[in-house]
C-alpha cells in the first residue's frame, strides 16, 4: 500500500535526518536579479545564475529514466523555470556517516566549499558554523525571503535558537511539519467493544484496561500471550514509537530532554521528582504483566510486532500509524481495529508528551557566495507553489508527475505505488531537503478531512489518498491535547561537559532505571541516582545548558 512508502519518506526525516544532505547556492555567472524581495523572487535569471553544491545521497534514493542525483528532473526544471544552474561540487552515497566525514575532510583540507550547504546532521552543522565559512543570514532572509516562507517560519519562534551565535542567525532552520511525530495511544477498540469497556482517561482507568486485556482477552488469547502496553526503551526513554514517557509526563517530567522549569530556566527532566513516580509505576506494571518482560531490549520498530501480529492491545506512536504499521493487523487478526485516544492523564489532571521538533536541518551560506539572492529565488518559489499548493499552482498535483505522482484518466491522483514505472521520492532532488514545508499545513489539512470536508488541495488529497483511514481523526485526537505536548528546550550545539560527561550520565541513567523497573534495585537508588548524576557533571551540564538558553533569549 502507499502508506507504507510514504511512512518511510516520513521516517527519513527523524530517523536518518543526516542522510540526505541535499545542498545549492549561488554563485558564479552574473545576474540582473533586483535586491528586492519582489524581483529577486519573480524574475528568471538571464543569462543563468550557477548555483554549487555538493550532495550526501540517502542509500534508499531511488532514481529512474537514467538520471542521477547531479543531473535530474529537479535539476532541469531548476535551470528551465529559473535560470538556476546547480553545479555539484561532488555527491556521496550517505552511509556510516559519508557525507559529514566528506564534508569535515574538505573543510579542513581547505577544498572549495559549495555556496549553500543544507546539513541534517546536528554536530556536523555546528562545526560548519564555527569554522567561520558561513555567512550571517538574518539580514538576507529579513530582505529577500517571501512572505509566505516568513509567516512559516513565525509558527516556530525557537526554530532558529540552534544557530544564533552572539545573537546573530547563522543558518536558515529546514522547516518540516508540525506534530510528526507526538504520539497519541493506540488501541484495540474491538477489544474494548467486546469487554464492554470505554477508553481510559486516566492511568487507574488504563490499568483496569490493561488487566482486562490480559486476563480476559477477548480473542481468547492466554494471559502470558497478550502484551497489555507496547512500549520499548533499549534505545530511549524518549523516543517516537513504542514511547513510554508520557507515564513520567503524568507524573509532571519527560525524560531525556531539557523541560523549562517554573522559574523560567531549563532542567534535565530525567533528574526530576516525577521520574521517580513513573519508575514506581513501570515496575508495578511490569510484575504484573502488562508491558513487555523484554521492554529493556525493544527499539521502537520490536515495539510494533506484537502489535501487527494482534496480541497489544495499546501501542504509543504517531497520528499516521494506521496506515503504517498498523494496517497489517487484521491480517494476523481478522476482527482488529485500532482507534486513537487521548494520553491519559496522571493523578493531578496532568498529561505530558514529547513534542515533535518542527525543523530537520539548517541552510548555511557560503561567505563568498556571489548571489545569495538565487537560493531565496529557488527557495521562496517553492513556499509559494509547493509547500501548500492552490489549485493553479503548477505543484498542485504533486511536485514532478510521473515520478513522485501520476493521474488516473479523469485526471485523479493515483495512490504512489501505482505510479507508473515506480514511484520515486523526487522532493530528495530539490536544492533544499523536502522542498518546503509549512509546519502547521498538514495538521491543517487532516483536520479539514477530520471535520468532514471532501480533499480539494494538494495536501488534503495526499493525506486522503495515501494515509490509513484512521489519520485525520487520529489527528483530531492529538490536537485535542495540543497543549500536552513539550519539545526538548536545547537546541545549542553540544557543551564543553556533554562532550566529556554525557556518555557516563546516560550510561548511569539507564542502567538505574532499567535496575528498578526489572526489580533489581530499590525505588530509592533513583534518589542515588541523581546525587552522582548531579556532582558527575550533571550539575555543569545544566549550567551549560542554562547559559546558552539565555543567551539565545537577549
Amino acid at each position: 500500500m502507499g502508506m507504507k512508502k510514504l511512512a518511510a519518506v516520513l521516517l527519513t526525516t527523524v530517523l536518518t535526518a543526516g542522510s540526505l544532505a541535499a545542498c545549492g547556492g549561488g554563485g558564479g555567472n552574473s545576474t540582473t536579479a533586483s535586491a528586492t524581495t519582489e524581483n529577486a523572487y519573480k524574475e528568471k535569471y538571464d543569462p543563468p545564475v550557477t548555483i554549487s553544491t555538493v550532495w550526501g545521497v540517502d542509500p534508499t534514493l531511488q532514481f529512474k529514466n537514467g538520471e542521477t542525483i547531479e543531473n535530474n528532473v529537479a535539476t532541469k526544471w531548476a535551470k528551465d523555470k529559473l535560470g538556476i544552474d546547480i553545479k555539484s561540487l561532488w555527491s556521496v552515497t550517505d552511509t556510516n556517516g559519508a557525507f559529514a566525514t566528506k564534508m569535515r575532510l574538505a573543510m579542513s583540507s581547505g577544498q572549495e566549499m559549495p555556496d549553500v550547504v543544507t546539513i541534517g546532521d546536528a554536530q556536523l552543522a555546528q562545526d560548519l558554523i564555527d569554522s567561520g565559512m558561513f555567512s550571517e543570514v538574518g539580514p538576507l532572509f529579513d530582505k529577500y525571503a517571501s512572505d509566505t516562507w516568513k509567516k512559516a517560519m513565525e509558527q516556530d519562534p525557537n526554530a532558529w535558537n540552534p544557530y544564533i551565535r552572539e545573537g546573530k542567525k547563522m543558518g536558515i532552520p529546514v522547516l518540516d511539519y508540525a506534530y510528526n511525530h507526538d504520539y497519541v495511544l493506540w488501541i484495540r477498540q474491538d477489544w474494548l467493544d467486546k469487554l464492554n469497556m470505554k477508553a481510559p482517561t486516566n492511568m487507574d482507568e488504563l490499568e483496569k484496561v490493561m488487566e482486562a486485556f490480559k486476563d480476559k482477552n477477548p480473542d481468547g488469547l492466554s494471559p502470558d500471550k497478550v502484551v497489555p502496553l507496547s512500549i520499548g526503551f533499549k534505545s530511549s526513554m524518549n523516543t517516537w514509537m513504542g514511547d513510554p514517557s508520557w507515564i513520567f509526563g503524568a507524573y509532571g517530567t519527560l525524560p531525556q530532554q531539557w523541560n523549562v522549569a517554573a522559574d523560567g530556566t531549563l532542567q534535565y527532566g530525567s533528574i526530576q521528582p516525577g521520574m521517580k513516580q513513573g519508575l514506581e509505576k513501570l515496575k508495578e506494571w511490569f510484575d504484573k504483566g502488562y508491558i513487555p518482560k523484554e521492554a529493556a531490549l525493544w527499539d521502537e520498530n520490536k515495539t510494533s510486532e506484537p502489535a501487527v501480529a494482534g496480541t497489544a492491545g495499546i501501542i504509543p506512536g504517531p497520528y499516521w500509524m494506521s496506515g503504517w504499521p498498523l494496517q497489517d493487523t487484521v491480517k494476523n487478526a481478522p476482527g482488529a481495529v485500532w482507534k486513537p485516544i487521548s494520553i491519559p492523564v496522571g493523578p493531578d489532571g496532568k498529561a505530558m508528551r514529547h513534542g515533535t521538533s518542527t525543523t530537520n536541518g539548517v541552510i548555511l551560506i557560503n561567505k563568498n557566495m556571489k548571489h545569495p539572492e538565487a537560493l531565496f529565488t529557488y527557495e521562496n518559489y517553492m513556499f509559494d507553489n509547493l509547500a501548500n499548493p492552490t489549485k493553479d499552482s503548477e505543484f498542485n498535483n504533486g511536485l514532478f508527475k510521473g515520478y513522485d505522482y501520476d493521474l488516473d484518466a479523469s485526471g485523479k491522483n493515483v495512490p504512489i505505488d501505482k505510479i507508473d514505472g515506480g514511484y520515486v521520492n523526487s522532493v530528495r532532488y530539490l536544492l533544499v531537503r523536502d522542498g518546503a514545508r509549512i509546519p502547521n499545513a498538514q495538521m491543517d489539512a487532516l483536520l479539514k478531512l477530520a471535520d468532514g470536508s471532501k480533499p480539494e488541495t494538494r495536501l488534503e488529497r495526499d493525506v486522503a489518498t495515501n494515509y490509513g483511514k484512521e489519520t485525520p481523526d487520529a489527528a483530531k485526537v492529538l490536537m485535542s491535547q495540543k497543549d500536552s505536548s513539550y519539545p526538548d528546550m536545547f537546541t545549542g550545539p553540544t557543551t564543553q561537559s556533554m562532550k566529556t560527561k554525557m556518555d557516563y550520565l546516560n550510561k548511569i541513567e539507564s542502567q538505574t532505571f532499567n535496575e528498578i523497573i526489572y526489580g533489581k534495585s530499590p525505588i530509592d537508588s533513583f534518589d542515588t541516582f541523581v546525587q552522582t548524576w548531579k556532582s558527575s557533571g550533571g550539575d555543569d551540564v545544566t549550567k551549560e545548558v542554562n547559559d546558552w538558553y539565555s543567551s539565545i533569549k537577549k
